[in-house]
């Protein structure tokens, strides 16, 4: 991944996985998407998905709108509130940047 010299991240790095380049917003935008359908399909608002992986209402909704990012710790406890694998999620994502 691009640093800049005092090792912080920019909004406008870009990454590469498996040869895909992107931008780490675009990362950002399409887990909210992926976040966002998986809570839909299961019938949960923000505030239930929040209260169930036991995160602030506010991080779920700027998770969705690719504000904010989830550490590892909170992608477990989304999954795990969603009832599914975090490779799950992870997977999605990958098909969505392809």
């Amino acid at each position: 991944m691009d640093q800049k010299p005092q090792g912080r991240e920019s909004s406008r790095a870009r990454v590469s996985v498996s040869g895909l380049h992107m931008r780490v917003e675009q990362i950002s935008t399409v887990f909210g998407q992926v976040l966002r359908e998986q809570r839909i399909a299961r019938q949960l608002s923000q505030e239930e998905l929040a209260l169930a992986a036991d995160v602030d209402r506010t991080f779920v909704s700027q998770m969705k709108r690719g504000i904010r990012q989830p550490t590892i710790t909170t992608l477990m406890k989304l999954a795990g509130a969603l009832g599914i694998q975090p490779s799950t999620l992870i997977i999605r994502m990958e098909k969505l940047l392809r």
